[in-house]
């Protein structure tokens, strides 16, 4: 394990205690549930608009954060959502520091050794964020281009496989940035979220046409079913709306 990671887990530690189905809890709580029992804990990036993300008033919400507040209802228990990198989110189900995790999180049978998933709740697909008058960055391209991605999702995997050497950020942001200030040509991420975060840029940015399609689920940590019953009987009610 890397001393990155160490560090996250470690943080991730202190703000809360070991968190589980039916374990000790953490300490702050951004929902209650119905019944005011045990807290269940939902980590997710905060840069997945509009799955989970950062409002204006800095609290998370977003699809997912709704689908996890009605399971931890059902359940008669407490909500607490905890923003982490995107690599970090996976290892600290897989460590018993949170019950869920989510972020646009592509439902994977390599993932499934580690963690469960939910049924899946949208297909969402990978797409290349640019500065608008540039040529739009393709697949075919991409290897001239100097191409970023967010480190550990399965869009940094699709690069790899592809001979593109990505350079990988934490946080999407981040990568962002260095595309309006020209350090890279462009950041491929998920579709959806990035056509939000272009239009907080009057222009400057533009999306692509997708390049992949995945299905999203939410990550849920091994041996919970009860829970992962109830996220399921949420995203079936949200589907069918």
């Amino acid at each position: 394990m890397s001393e990155r990671l160490l560090k996250g887990i470690a943080a991730l530690a202190s703000a809360f205690a070991l968190a589980g189905c039916g374990e000790n809890e953490p300490e702050a709580e951004t929902a209650p549930a119905a019944g005011g029992g045990e807290e269940l804990v939902l980590v997710v990036s905060g840069e997945a608009p509009p799955y989970s993300y950062i409002d204006d008033d800095g609290s998370i919400v977003g699809l997912e954060v709704d689908i996890a507040k009605a399971a931890a209802a059902a359940l008669g228990r407490t909500l607490v959502t905890r923003k982490l990198e995107f690599e970090d989110l996976l290892p600290a189900l897989r460590d018993g520091l949170a019950d869920m995790a989510a972020s646009g999180l592509t439902i994977t049978e390599g993932r499934r050794k580690t963690v469960d998933f939910t049924d899946s709740y949208a297909t969402e697909g990978g797409a290349f964020l640019y500065r608008t008058g540039e040529p739009m960055p393709t697949m075919i391209r991409a290897e001239q281009l100097r191409m970023g991605t967010v480190d550990s999702m399965t869009l940094d995997f699709y690069l790899t496989r592809h001979g593109i050497d990505a350079i990988r950020y934490r946080s999407c942001a981040a990568a962002i940035q260095d595309v309006l200030d020209g350090k890279i040509d462009a950041l491929f991420y998920d579709s959806c979220s990035l056509k939000a975060d272009a239009e907080k840029f009057g222009g400057r940015l533009s999306v692509s046409k997708l390049e992949t399609r995945e299905p999203y689920g939410i990550a849920v940590r091994k041996g919970c079913p009860e829970l992962m019953a109830a996220l399921n009987a949420a995203i079936a009610e949200r589907v069918s709306k």
